[in-house]
């Protein structure tokens, strides 16, 4: 799992420490990264939860509007999107698709009748719901109707600001991304001075402003891996 010490670790030897000093404390990388990087991350790569939504709390519906019910997610968690809402199946039992699946050969073409027939007939009824999400934190569901009391909101946030739910497999992309924004935030701090060494509380500094140029040739590169091999898709098998 990773954390905020990996991460700082990583930006840090990235920019040469300790052989070389850093303009701005650990503090100031980690709350750059957390404020900027994580949320640019996020674009590509969100953090997915399913949040059960019981529609009949007052909590939940938003003052004056039948069909709009606030999202329950925590004051640290920031919606990116909706990516989906699921409904009761009870909708389909009522327009006939079958309970129970084939219990052998001979019941599947009966199954398959009665479950498309089911389906089309929802599709055109008032039961066909639709969702759209509102920022901040809203989902309008219509047409409204008065028996949908549950819901599951699909719903995509920022990654947690610990790091924790940045998937395994992209944790170094992560960090690279997080170290290219940091080479281009001090560089632009560099690119204030010209020649020479600048003194500082943390001892004399190079003021070499080319990482600033690196940063960014590295950071493009990065944000074009990930919109070339993770595309925002979700698979939901089983």
């Amino acid at each position: 799992m990773l954390n905020t010490s990996r991460v700082l670790d990583f930006v840090k030897s990235n920019l040469g420490f300790p052989f070389v000093s850093i303009e701005i404390t650990d503090d100031q990388i980690t709350d750059y990264i957390k404020t900027y990087t994580l949320r640019e991350f996020s674009q590509y790569v969100p953090w997915v939860k399913r949040i059960s939504m019981n529609l009949t709390l007052e909590t939940l519906q938003v003052s004056g509007r039948q069909n709009e019910y606030y999202i329950p997610v925590s004051e640290n968690e920031e919606i990116i999107s909706v990516s989906d809402v699921y409904f009761s199946d009870s909708d389909l039992y009522f327009h006939g698709h079958p309970v129970l699946g084939p219990l052998n050969h001979g019941q599947i073409a009966e199954f398959v009748l009665g479950a498309v027939t089911a389906m089309d007939t929802k599709m055109f009824s008032s039961y066909d719901r639709t969702f759209e999400y509102i920022h901040p934190n809203i989902v309008r569901i219509s047409p409204v109707t008065a028996n949908t009391t549950y819901v599951t909101a699909e719903v995509e946030l920022v990654q947690p600001d610990d790091f924790s739910q940045v998937p395994n497999d992209l944790q170094t992309i992560f960090m690279e991304l997080a170290a290219s924004d940091i080479m281009i935030k001090v560089g632009a701090l560099r690119q204030k001075y010209s020649g020479g060494t600048l003194r500082t509380p943390f001892g004399e500094i190079p003021v070499n402003s080319e990482i600033y140029q690196e940063g960014k040739d590295k950071k493009r590169d990065i944000l074009e891996k990930l919109r070339l091999c993770h595309p925002n898709v979700i698979l939901d098998i089983g």
